[in-house]
């Protein structure tokens, strides 16, 4: 299992993505869509630019 590096993602940033997909999709494209920000925010993108690409994951998944 290959160990990837520790990332500190503040709580603040958290709370925003969570906030933000609350009560838009279902429970499995939310789980989807939260994974999809975590990954660009452990790559060190802003909050707002990890929502934007998430997003637009979501809508080339559709």
């Amino acid at each position: 299992m290959q160990h990837l590096p520790k990332v500190f993602i503040p709580a603040q940033d958290i709370s925003k993505v969570m906030e933000m997909s609350k009560d838009v999709f279902t429970n499995e494209e939310e789980l989807h869509f939260l994974k999809s920000c975590l990954y660009y925010l452990m790559e060190g993108v802003s909050v707002e630019h990890a929502i934007d690409m998430a997003m637009i994951d979501y809508l080339i998944d559709l």
